[in-house]
């Protein structure tokens, strides 16, 4: 028993004194203490170590307020000073003493009935490992195994190296194999053609464990995990691979306009076919990065609210689309037209998101280089959606 695999925000005072009545003993993935860590450098180094631990290995919880002897919770003991002030100095140390930096750290004071709070510090596996302590000089690695932290030794720190490049090339290759089957209409629905974009989400966690994700939840919200290009899903269902969302309400339509796929390990796969309009001059792709801003947006928002956290690698594929061109107009005004596609499939490069965008403008900046890349493929020099300071422009401030 552990508290990994529920959302932060939904661990509360109840779910702690499970842990306690369970007797759940800390392991790889949760520590107790029973009071915070002091302001020596002893204590600072003690704290740098168990979050870099976590980091390098598989994640996990530091729970700060419960007593455990021998590694067993047996009481709550909430800490009765500010929160506040308390994460900010332990964010401010965790975040300079490490090298390189933590990404997506984040706390949760759990307020007690009886008056304080136990505080979760949550450090979710890094995927740049290994992380090293660099406070006044200690220079040393730390990982955890179910008896606690330790020193690696040469091995594994070698391991720990190599995991990143691994990881990068585990998703990509997830990305061509997946497009391939797309291309040869080998999914999970029949596709109306004209062209189609490829959006796969990829949390860094998917090739571990598969985390259990709340099915039945996710199949009754149609809002939730929506097809590309609509407000909510008109048909869900549990499939072998997770959970399938379609455009199409008709349960024995033959053509799907398009579909999202939640795989069981958290990743999102969103096809949208007709992405070519025909009916004009010119064989015409309308409007595509402000569409993938959105519908960025959303599979991230999504995946954070059933606890699949960040980081995210972010992936665009475009397919069938040899001879058509982008037309770089935004809302009802036509703006240039860029030059014909001359391939027709495209790879974007991956981007990387730590954090979940809270704003249109902050998922763009990120995306900024996908954006960019289309441009090019379309023969323009860059996206059309940010302005001269590198800002991006909402459709309607144009």
């Amino acid at each position: 028993m552990a508290l990994l695999h529920i959302p932060l925000h939904q661990i509360d005072e109840t779910r702690l004194a499970a842990l306690v009545a369970g007797g759940a003993a800390e392991s790889r993935t949760i520590e107790y203490k029973r009071v915070t860590y002091g302001n020596a450098h002893a204590d600072y180094s003690e704290f740098l170590a168990d979050a870099s631990s976590f980091a390098n290995t598989s994640g996990g919880d530091l729970v700060l307020g419960v007593e455990a002897p021998k590694g067993i919770p047996i009481a709550i003991k909430p800490l009765t000073i500010s929160m506040d002030q308390e994460i900010l100095r332990l964010e401010q140390v965790v975040r300079g003493g490490l090298q390189p930096r933590l990404s997506n750290i984040a706390f949760h004071p759990v307020p007690i009935k009886a008056g304080g709070n136990v505080l979760i510090f949550r450090i979710p596996r890094s995927y740049n490992p290994p992380h090293r302590i660099i406070r006044q000089g200690n220079n040393r690695f730390w990982a955890r195994s179910s008896g606690g932290k330790y020193e690696p030794d040469v091995n594994e720190l070698r391991l720990l190296f190599n995991a990143a490049p691994q990881l990068a090339d585990r998703i990509r290759n997830f990305r061509l194999d997946r497009v391939a089957k797309l291309a040869a209409d080998d999914g999970p629905v029949r596709l109306m053609g004209d062209g189609g974009l490829i959006l796969h989400v990829v949390p860094l966690s998917a090739f571990d464990m598969a985390p259990s994700l709340p099915l039945s939840q996710i199949v009754q919200n149609y809002n939730s995990f929506a097809p590309i290009g609509s407000e909510s899903a008109s048909l869900a269902r549990i499939n072998f691979n997770g959970v399938l969302k379609t455009s199409n309400a008709r349960q024995r339509a033959t053509e799907q306009r398009a579909y999202l796929q939640l795989y069981r390990n958290g990743i999102v796969e969103a096809v949208t076919s007709r992405l070519i309009t025909l009916s004009s001059e010119k064989p015409t792709i309308f409007a595509l990065d402000d569409g993938l801003i959105q519908e960025i947006m959303r599979a991230l928002k999504d995946l954070a609210f059933i606890g699949i956290e960040p980081p995210y690698a972010v992936l665009v594929s475009l397919i069938g689309v040899a001879g058509a061109q982008i037309n770089f107009g935004r809302g009802q005004w036509l703006g240039d037209w860029g030059e014909s596609f001359d391939q027709d499939q495209y790879h974007f490069d991956e981007v990387i998101f730590e954090t979940v965008p809270s704003t249109k403008a902050e998922c763009a900046a990120v995306i900024r280089p996908l954006l960019d890349q289309i441009a090019n493929a379309s023969g323009q020099a860059a996206s059309p959606v940010f302005d001269d300071e590198g800002r991006y422009t909402h459709p309607r401030a144009q």
